[in-house]
């Protein structure tokens, strides 16, 4: 696309690269505790004003992004996608690389860098006593956040190969985002990360001319 009055072709790569940049820039550092008083105070201020009916409300549309049920979701989804002709089979593949990808480096990052999980004075989950995951390995981090990544990463699936509901699923995707915070299962920066990552696979899928996000 070019810009208005000037003629200039922004690059393919852009997003990519600059997304690439940003993701590896929050890695050094969230492990150097450069955000660590700022998501601190973010968690207990939300803890602070959220209601408890919306606690609920988070609770349970969080859960909707555990990985017992948004794992089969996206595979399922790409399979149907590639098969149905909605995205080229190359696109496909590379969307459910990239899915299981963020989720092997979710657990490598959430194991080496210091991002210590959220602690009782921020935790507001009703619902924990209640409903535990099913697919859940524990880790002694929390960045980034596997939810944020995985529900965001089927935006991109969506917008790929099924736009009429991209907008139902990016309303999703932010409630995930933003409740797993408030519920205190993650840190702000946790969920920025994801974003980041997210936007280096988008990037990628935006490089390739044979994928809607290249238009």
């Amino acid at each position: 696309m070019n810009t208005a009055g000037y003629g200039y072709r922004i690059p393919r790569s852009a997003l990519f690269l600059g997304s690439l940049m940003v993701f590896l820039a929050l890695c050094l550092m969230v492990n150097a505790g450069f955000f660590r008083s700022f998501d601190h105070g973010v968690s207990l201020e939300l803890k602070r004003i959220t209601p408890v009916a919306l606690t609920w409300f988070f609770g349970f549309v969080c859960r909707t992004g555990n990985a017992e049920f948004t794992v089969p979701i996206g595979i399922v989804f790409a399979i149907w996608a590639i098969r149905s002709g909605r995205c080229s089979r190359d696109a496909g593949i590379f969307w459910i690389f990239w899915f299981v990808l963020g989720m092997v480096l979710e657990h490598i990052l959430k194991i080496h860098l210091f991002q210590p999980h959220p602690g009782p004075d921020v935790e507001n989950d009703p619902l924990d006593r209640y409903l535990k995951a099913i697919l859940y390995v524990p880790t002694p981090g929390s960045f980034p956040s596997g939810h944020t990544f995985r529900a965001f990463w089927l935006v991109v699936g969506s917008r790929l190969a099924y736009p009429a509901a991209e907008k139902k699923v990016l309303g999703w995707a932010a409630v995930v985002m933003v409740g797993v915070v408030v519920i205190g299962w993650h840190w702000t920066t946790d969920t920025w990360g994801s974003l980041a990552w997210v936007a280096v696979g988008a990037g990628w899928l935006r490089i390739r001319k044979n994928t809607v996000l290249a238009g």
